[in-house]
């Protein structure tokens, strides 16, 4: 794997794998994960299983810097968590799959990061067309839980990391040990209580799931993993656990609130909400705070290719579309086209900083020196800043429309349909009428399918005439990635809708 430049701003000394072995020393009897109320692990048995696994890999000649590929399914956590941190201590790099993407795409992403081996989850089957070889976290794992001291620096490659692929193909990036870490250190665990724990459901075998699992590292909580598509369970192990936090999406906000869990499930323990991924329609938001009445809700924001660098805010119905302020020691710009600041208020894209190690795309120094910049990451989304300094998010560049010379935003239309009670599921995407102007189209998931002769009253009144839709399609679902995420081009050429602006 081609190692990449890095400039000397970093500020952490320290591996994932050596915070889970110091946490280990400190509180080896304390859950770090707990499967759907079920299967758990402390960080003692983590720290022991996955120098097992290590031990294995070395034994079978996995060398450093060498890729393994992690296919895991389900539930399959513990497995997984073990896997992940026993392929870092090895000092291989790791890159992380769901078998739901289908044989073929794990044998091509296999193939494009030169990957020697997978590690698979019990109840996988790796694919027939991998050179490779594959084997289970049990066949793989010694009986030596010892330390195998692998020396990793915190520039070696961690992961190879595919995104979503909800715009086109998925590409994949590299992130250093240190990216992983920047920030985090030992000393915090000294100050860790018991605190309450942190419902996090999230899908297994992607570039969530490993985020979640270096989370869990650092964080004082136990976290409770469930199922990402089973709201009546994320209320019953709320109530059960007497979840102080909950990770969600705003897919896992619609299920919820859709479900009514609150009817009965006592979800008044629940303090702190965190949306991590898309935009949270100001509807949703106020009404998962209505019915979590004790609980804050914190907006983030940030770009996979930018990582650790991000946005916060917790949400404020005053200014219900903010995005948030630069958090962790991120810069944030808002750049014209040739790269300068734009004026206050003036619509830019957004470029994000951090002293971290840098993520950069594999083997593919043209796009490298498209997205990166002196240490800034173009993001390829669009927001402005007020003269306070809070981001407004307006949109992805290749999902805003251009509608009579300007742009429209997808996110904002998609916020005004969400404001109707019945809308249940909303997607905004661009359409080309006959003339080969562009316009706005909307698909729509309602609770009352009449309530569709409504949204044009509603729209007018919050939308200019350029924003609003010129048709909206009434659809029973919505086509989603493994983390939620409306697949537009899908819905499009569902509908056969014109192409896209």
């Amino acid at each position: 794997m081609t190692k990449r430049p890095y400039l000397p701003e970093i500020t952490t000394a320290f591996t994932a794998h050596d915070l889970l072995r110091r946490r280990a020393e400190l509180q080896p009897d304390r859950v770090a994960l707990n499967v759907n109320g079920a299967a758990t692990m402390t960080y003692g048995e983590w720290d022991h299983r996955s120098n097992a696994l290590a031990r294995g890999l070395l034994e079978v000649g996995v060398g450093r810097g060498e890729v393994v590929g992690l296919v895991f399914d389900g539930l399959d956590w513990l497995d997984y968590a073990v896997a992940y941190l026993g392929v870092l201590k090895a000092g291989a790099t790791a890159t992380h799959l769901n078998s739901n993407v289908g044989a073929d795409e794990i044998v091509a992403r296999m193939t494009r990061v030169r990957a020697v081996a997978i590690v698979h989850g019990a109840t996988v089957t790796p694919p027939a067309g991998f050179d490779g070889w594959t084997a289970t976290v049990a066949a793989l794992s010694t009986s030596d839980t010892s330390d195998p001291g692998v020396p990793v620096a915190v520039t070696d490659i961690a992961d190879v990391l595919f995104t979503s692929g909800t715009t086109g193909p998925a590409k994949a990036s590299t992130s250093p040990h240190g990216n992983l870490t920047h920030g985090r250190g030992p000393e915090g665990f000294y100050l860790f209580g018991d605190p309450e724990p942190l419902l996090t459901p999230m899908p297994l075998g992607t570039t969530a799931s490993a985020t979640t699992l270096n989370f869990s590292i650092h964080t004082p909580s136990t976290l409770v993993i469930c199922p990402i598509d089973d709201p009546e369970r994320m209320g019953q192990l709320i109530e059960k656990f007497r979840i102080g936090s909950i990770m969600i999406t705003p897919w896992l906000a619609l299920q919820l609130l859709r479900a009514r869990v609150w009817e009965r499930y006592d979800l008044g323990c629940v303090e702190t909400i965190a949306n991590a991924s898309t935009a949270l329609p100001p509807a949703v938001a106020r009404r998962l705070l209505e019915v979590m009445p004790n609980a804050v809700l914190n907006m983030s924001y940030a770009a996979s290719e930018a990582v650790p660098a991000s946005i916060g805010h917790r949400f404020d119905p005053a200014t219900p579309m903010a995005t948030g302020r630069p958090v962790r020691k991120t810069e944030l710009r808002i750049a014209g086209p040739d790269g300068g600041e734009v004026p206050v208020g003036e619509l830019g894209e957004i470029w994000l900083r951090s002293p971290a190690p840098k993520r950069y795309y594999l083997d593919d120094p043209e796009l490298n020196e498209r997205v990166h910049a002196d240490r800034w990451t173009r993001t390829g989304d669009l927001g402005r800043v007020t003269a306070d300094g809070l981001l407004y998010f307006f949109d992805r560049r290749n999902t805003a429309v251009e509608v009579d010379g300007e742009l429209v935003s997808t996110i904002e239309v998609e916020a005004a349909l969400y404001e109707h009670p019945a809308v249940e599921e909303a997607a905004v995407f661009g359409a080309e009428e006959a003339d080969g102007s562009r316009s706005i189209a909307a698909a729509v998931v309602l609770a009352d399918p009449a309530a569709v002769d409504e949204l044009p009253d509603l729209l007018a009144g919050t939308l200019t005439p350029r924003q609003r839709p010129t048709r909206v399609y009434t659809v029973d679902s919505m086509p989603r990635s493994a983390n939620g995420k409306v697949l537009k081009h899908i819905l499009r050429e569902q509908l056969r809708v014109g192409r896209p602006s």
